[in-house]
């Protein structure tokens, strides 16, 4: 194992964004998961589409605190950190 500290702010940087871009395409597409599974149950009432979407549903409720807990990560860590290393590396 390296014990270098890794001390480049473009990485850190496009790193944080990657993640901030995670967020918003995973919200995005449980958003438009959960119109078109609304759209089949309309018509689609079996019972193994009904346990299919009661598995969504419980899936669902752990989505979004997933990605508020990666939103405080890049926000109450990372960016910190780069805002430090940027102030170490005086940029």
């Amino acid at each position: 194992m390296s014990d270098r500290i890794i001390n480049d702010v473009e990485s850190m940087k496009k790193f944080r964004d990657g993640l901030i871009d995670t967020i918003e395409d995973l919200r995005e597409q449980l958003k438009n998961t959960e119109v078109a599974i609304e759209d089949v149950a309309k018509t689609w009432k079996d019972s193994q589409f009904v346990k299919f979407k009661e598995g969504f549903d419980k899936d669902k409720e752990k989505i979004n605190p997933l990605c508020e807990k990666i939103k405080e990560f890049e926000e109450d860590v990372l960016l910190p950190l780069e805002n430090i290393l940027r102030r170490y590396l005086d940029l």
